[in-house]
């Protein structure tokens, strides 16, 4: 699906006519045979090469810059340090469809990665490439391009040879390239025979191509919405790439999904009652728009069945506290920073049943999250019986220094998806049987991700008008 989403992204932002490409004084030729063999498995070999370091430089008329990081293709993932005009970005990380931006001081080249402060959008705006400054729309259009570069299969290479034009002869790293002008085969194999399929490849965008004997890409070009040449280096001789891991709102570490273990079928029936006496100090980062993130901080007491938070929201005039409970919720607006006060203000909170909250369809994504927190928790131990057949071990993974199962088992009201793509995840300690986050899939924008740090809290009051207006 990957190639999918470059190719509508791309259609949706636009790439200038190949004419951009052509330099009246090419001495251009058809490509041979082993010439359009090459290009056509520069998929292949870019999926098995691992993380490779790579330079991209946007045009002058884009305000130059661009970024320096790594590629790796089998995950279709870039993590680079940026340097666009009209973006703040300093580190940005790449997946088909998204991109998270970070603005604090990290190195890309170390592989090291900030665990907060990253915001995601689609990748221009998806269905508003003017939303975004051009040089960020160029960005993106190729980003896109050079994740679809990488493939279990080779492209066609006969249909390669007959759109192709090899241009001339150079060498890149020491190394001897052929210079080619080509489709930018987004999709997969196409026969050179097939009339419907040859049209709808007519109109796929060129680009330069620079490939050396081994099939190995050391360079491609191409025009981003008419603005001239945009260069990516692919630094093949560099070998000190580190291996690199998409950030939390991107997914996180890849999974493998499996069937449960006996013991791990136990573990997860155990869990509500393992949290049942537990209180905690909770964080969230929920994505809700484009760069637009939800941050809380607060409180969890399932001996109450309680969350209290607060609540960062975009725009100070949404920011505030927030009351959970099984019932419903109820808010109240006023500057926050960090976690909530003690004990909570008496009067000015407005609360709402969920049962409203839903019929009003004011219900997002914020509150799916809370209530599913809420309900993780139960004084009685549910029978095995209850963990689904479709519950699925993803991967091992540490929070804070404790090692944690990550899992998916569909509840009550999820939908049925394929292993590895349910809506939620739960990261339980492999010793302790607690709960430590809860993942959630947002609509288009990433993960969002509920962190759990045991602690004892204190009782907290709860307000006596949201105890009236939740019970009544």
């Amino acid at each position: 699906m990957v190639w999918l989403v470059c190719a509508g992204m791309i259609g949706a932002v636009g790439w200038a006519a190949t004419s951009c490409l052509r330099d009246p004084v090419e001495q251009a030729r058809r490509l041979t045979e082993a010439e359009a063999t090459r290009l056509a498995e520069v998929r292949t070999t870019n999926q098995e090469a691992g993380p490779v370091a790579m330079r991209l430089a946007l045009p002058d008329s884009l305000g130059g810059g661009g970024l320096e990081g790594h590629i790796d293709w089998r995950r279709h993932l870039v993590h680079a340090g940026a340097d666009i005009e009209g973006s703040d970005a300093t580190l940005v990380q790449a997946v088909p469809g998204l991109i998270a931006s970070h603005t604090g001081d990290a190195d890309p080249e170390s592989g090291e990665v900030p665990d907060r402060g990253w915001t995601v959008r689609r990748m221009a705006a998806a269905e508003d490439p003017a939303s975004v400054p051009p040089a960020q729309a160029a960005t993106d259009i190729v980003l896109s391009a050079l994740m679809a570069l990488g493939s279990p299969q080779p492209a066609d290479s006969g249909y390669l040879r007959e759109k192709g034009v090899w241009l001339r002869e150079a060498a890149v790293d020491g190394a001897t390239v052929d210079v080619v002008r080509a489709p930018f085969l987004l999709q997969p194999d196409v026969p050179t025979g097939d009339a419907d399929a040859a049209s709808e490849t007519a109109a796929v965008p060129e680009a330069v191509f620079w490939v050396d004997r081994e099939s190995r890409l050391r360079r491609v070009q191409i025009d981003p919405g008419g603005h001239g040449l945009a260069t990516v280096d692919f630094l093949l001789a560099r070998s000190d790439t580190p291996e690199i891991t998409p950030v939390d709102v991107l997914g996180g570490a890849t999974g493998d999904p499996r069937e449960l273990t006996d013991e791990e079928v136990a573990r997860l029936a155990g869990l509500r009652a393992a949290n049942s006496g537990r209180t905690a100090e909770v964080s969230l980062e929920l994505p809700v728009s484009d760069d637009r993130v939800i941050r809380a901080e607060g409180y969890l007491d399932w001996r109450a069945s309680l969350v209290y938070l607060a609540v960062d929201a975009p725009g100070e005039e949404n920011d505030g506290l927030l009351f959970v409970l099984p019932t419903g919720a109820a808010t109240l607006r006023q500057p926050v920073n960090g976690l909530p006060p003690s004990p909570p203000p008496t009067e000015g909170w407005t609360a709402q049943r969920w049962d409203d909250r839903i019929e009003s369809g004011e219900a997002g994504d914020l509150d799916t999250l809370m209530y599913k927190l809420l309900v993780m928790g139960s004084a009685q131990n549910g029978p095995v019986e209850e963990v689904p057949d479709s519950a699925r071990w993803l991967r091992e993974d540490t929070r804070g220094g404790t090692t944690v199962d990550v899992y998916e088992f569909p509840l009550a009201g999820d939908p049925e998806t394929e292993p590895g793509a349910a809506p939620y995840r739960y990261w339980v300690g492999r010793d302790d049987g607690l709960l430590h986050r809860i993942e959630l899939r947002t609509t288009g924008l990433g993960m969002a991700h509920l962190d759990l740090t045991s602690k004892e809290v204190a009782p907290v009051t709860i307000p006596y008008g949201i105890v009236t207006a939740l019970s009544s």
